[in-house]
């Protein structure tokens, strides 16, 4: 991810003066990079994980830790606002949750509203999964009736005036008409109630997740109180978000208020919630992990340049406060390697390993590069192609029922298996191609999963060849001979045979196996109609598929 900075904004920010070559070398050890400078203007790639980093402010903290101008973990106080969100029933179903935050006293000019619009986007394009699982919301709190309610609505019931524009739309026309609509509108768009957020002046805020109001979501120079809401389907991401843009605005000199979030159950929810999670590792595993023989106060030291807080618990266990804005942390590995960039990668000193080794290639490897030089050589164009596939596509298209490994809890169906074919990939990558040129000639080298339980994995992983040719007319004594090239080349001369097979991915008498020392390894034929129509595909098609050795580079 790119953070477009001010540089002269983000040395405030850090407190101190810095020159461009200490700035470079200090974000290069807490793992971000300075990609072009432009006058005043600086990009830093920050590491995905790292969305706490994903503006300036969040940038300037963890310098500021790392070169010790405020180490250890920053504290964000809370005052409790008396204020409300009432959560109407009808919502669990559509998107249930919503957390809220009220920050005073930011300062705002033009550059930095487009910096917390910049924050407010990138937080929900990547933690919010492009606004699926959580949106954020920015409203002038001056302007706002407390108690603010979140409930569900019929769409044409719901009518304001959007962001950017002058005239009031209901929800259907704003799915239409309005480019938030029309790009995030399928997230809500099947259910028959939209949620919607609106005071208690039925003033609408907004149309989660969609767009805000015109007038209590434009922020302008004049801003100085800020009501922010995140709503989502994961209660946890939702939580996550409002704190990371909360703290944000907070290092501008925010005073930060909470809110009570009721909900229709009668639980209620104080948010933002800063209290820092506790974690307990021994040193012990620290130091393996690491490779160095670090003390209890090394290593503390280590953790508070990195942003936590840490005490010495019992002789070899350390206690660490992980920040609520560092949803990163998952695992005590998480926080070891922070101790390692805490202690410095540069104070690392460089040592020759106790054994020595020879690097070499892996055989299969050798013999998958030598089949993709001699397939380029025939004519053929690679292309590759994920392991992940769909039953649908490996079985039901190809009218075939062959076992398949799945995966548990799969986030597509489209995804939800390893394919145990190539052949499949390849129709369906030409059925998506059929606007180019022909012939087609295309391959892939690459491995499938089979399932077999006689494996400790439970899994067969097999390195395969697949090669298709399609065009007004086929040939398939053309594609036998350029199957033999391919194996002949392998050393394979007088040791493979064809011999013809019924099989059912091919037309009836123009399909054979492919022996080699007697031991089928592959097949080859020309495509039945039945699964060129199931794949959509209107030319004919040749093609065929060898499984590779593991063991041996098949010379003979």
């Amino acid at each position: 991810m790119i953070v477009e900075c001010r540089i002269d904004d983000l040395l405030s920010l850090i407190g101190k003066k810095l020159s461009m070559k200490k700035l470079e070398d200090t974000l290069f050890l807490v793992k971000a990079e300075i990609e072009k400078i432009e006058g005043n203007i600086i990009e830093i790639e920050v590491n995905p994980d790292r969305q706490d980093m994903l503006s300036t402010e969040g940038i300037a903290r963890v310098v500021r830790a790392f070169l010790r101008f405020e180490s250890g973990l920053k504290k964000y106080p809370v005052k409790k606002s008396g204020k409300q969100i009432i959560v109407k029933p009808g919502l669990n179903k559509i998107r249930p949750f919503i957390c809220c935050s009220i920050i005073k006293g930011i300062p705002s000019d033009d550059e930095l509203i487009k910096e917390y619009m910049h924050l407010q986007d990138a937080l929900t394009s990547t933690h919010g999964r492009n606004r699926k699982k959580a949106s954020i919301g920015l409203y002038v709190y001056d302007d706002l009736e407390f108690p603010v309610f979140y409930g569900p609505q019929i769409p044409e019931k719901i009518k304001f005036v959007p962001l950017g524009y002058e005239i009031e739309m209901d929800g259907p026309t704003i799915m239409k008409d309005h480019e938030k609509g029309v790009e995030f509108g399928p997230i809500i768009q099947a259910h028959k109630k939209w949620p919607l957020l609106y005071d208690s002046k039925d003033q609408v805020l907004s149309l989660p997740p969609i767009i805000n109001s015109n007038y209590l979501g434009r922020m302008t120079t004049e801003t100085r109180n800020l009501f922010v809401e995140v709503t989502g389907t994961h209660l946890l991401t939702v939580h996550q978000a409002l704190n990371i843009i909360t703290a944000s605005l907070a290092e501008r000199g925010g005073k930060v208020e909470s809110v009570t979030v009721e909900y229709p159950d009668g639980t209620t929810d104080e948010t933002p919630d800063f209290r820092p999670e506790n974690m307990t590792i021994d040193v012990v595993d620290i130091n393996a992990m690491i490779g160095l023989d670090l003390t209890g106060n090394e290593i503390i030291q280590a953790l508070e340049r990195t942003g936590f807080g840490a005490k010495l618990v019992k002789v070899k266990q350390v206690q660490v406060l992980i920040p609520k804005y560092r949803m990163d942390i998952l695992h005590p590995v998480d926080v070891i390697e922070d101790i390692a960039i805490g202690y410095g990668f540069d104070n690392l000193l460089p040592a020759m390993p106790q054994t020595m080794t020879l690097g070499k290639v892996n055989p299969v490897t050798r013999l998958k590069n030598k089949v993709r030089d001699l397939m380029v050589g025939m004519g053929y164009h690679e292309v590759m192609n994920y392991i992940m596939s769909s039953p649908e596509l490996l079985n039901d298209r190809m009218l075939r029922d062959r076992p398949v490994v799945t995966t548990g809890n799969p986030k597509s169906r489209n995804y939800s298996v390893l394919r145990n074919s190539l052949l499949p990939i390849l129709l369906d990558f030409i059925s998506q191609n059929q606007h180019a040129d022909y012939p087609q000639k295309i391959f892939e080298v690459g491995d499938i999963a089979i399932p077999d339980e006689s494996k400790e994995t439970r899994v067969d992983q097999v390195p395969s060849v697949c090669g298709l040719l399609t065009d007004v007319r086929v040939n398939i004594t053309k594609l036998m001979a350029e199957i033999g090239f391919l194996l002949r080349n392998l050393g394979l001369d007088e040791h493979f045979t064809f011999e013809s097979e019924v099989n059912s991915d091919f037309i009836q008498g123009r399909s054979a196996n492919i022996k080699i020392d007697g031991e089928q390894r592959g097949f080859f034929g020309e495509i039945s109609p039945e699964i060129l129509s199931n794949f959509g595909i209107g030319y004919p098609v040749v093609a065929f598929e060898i499984f590779l050795p593991r063991s041996t580079d098949w010379t003979h």
